[in-house]
C-alpha cells in the first residue's frame, strides 16, 4: 500500500498536469520536462520511514577528460555556493552531474506547494547549468588551451549583473 506521502506526490503531479510513470514496487515517479535549454528527466523518490522526498535530475552528457571533469567540478562547486534549495553533485569517474533537492515532512503527509517547488527548482537549476556546461564541452574541443584559460567565475556572470539599479519609484 502506497504511503500517504507518496500519494501526496502523485496528487501534486496530477494537479500540475505533469505526466509521470511509477516505478513498480517502489515509491518513485519518473518524469520528463522541457526546459529552455534541454529536456530534463527527473525522478522523485519517497523515503516514507523518515518522511522524506528527494527530487533528482541528471545530466545526459558525460566525459572522461580529467581537465573537463576539473572544470565541471569547479562550476558545480561555485554554483552550489549560490543555492538555497538543493545542490549539484558529480560522480567523478564519468563526470555525471545530478541536481538533488530533498525535504523532510515530519507529519508524513507532505505539502503539494513544497513538492511542486522542489520539482520546479530541480528543472530550473539543471536547465540553468546546461549552457555553461555546453561552453565547457566546446572549449574542450579546442586545441589552443581554451578550456584551461576559461574563467569559471566570468562564465557564471549573468546579464542581470549588468542591469541598472531600479528603485521603487522607477516602477510607478
Amino acid at each position: 500500500m502506497p504511503s500517504l506521502l507518496f500519494e501526496t506526490v502523485k496528487k501534486t503531479f496530477d494537479s500540475e498536469n505533469w505526466s509521470y510513470t511509477e516505478v513498480e514496487n517502489r515509491e518513485v515517479l519518473l518524469a520528463g520536462f522541457e526546459g529552455q535549454h534541454l529536456k530534463i528527466k527527473l525522478h522523485v523518490q519517497v523515503f516514507d520511514e523518515i518522511g522524506g522526498i528527494s527530487v533528482v535530475s541528471e545530466s545526459e552528457t558525460t566525459t572522461y577528460s580529467t581537465a573537463l571533469r576539473e572544470r565541471l567540478a569547479e562550476l558545480i562547486l561555485r554554483t552550489n555556493q549560490t543555492l538555497t534549495i538543493g545542490n549539484f553533485e558529480m560522480f567523478w569517474d564519468d563526470a555525471r552531474i545530478v541536481f538533488r533537492a530533498s525535504n523532510l515532512f515530519p507529519d508524513g503527509k507532505g505539502d503539494a506547494a513544497i513538492i511542486a517547488g522542489m520539482v520546479h527548482s530541480t528543472i530550473s537549476e539543471m536547465d540553468r547549468l546546461a549552457p555553461m556546461m555546453d561552453i565547457l564541452f566546446e572549449a574542450e574541443k579546442c586545441t589552443g588551451g581554451e578550456l584551461a584559460a576559461l574563467s569559471i567565475p566570468v562564465l557564471m556572470e549573468t546579464a542581470e549583473d549588468n542591469l541598472p539599479d531600479q528603485s521603487p519609484e522607477d516602477n510607478e
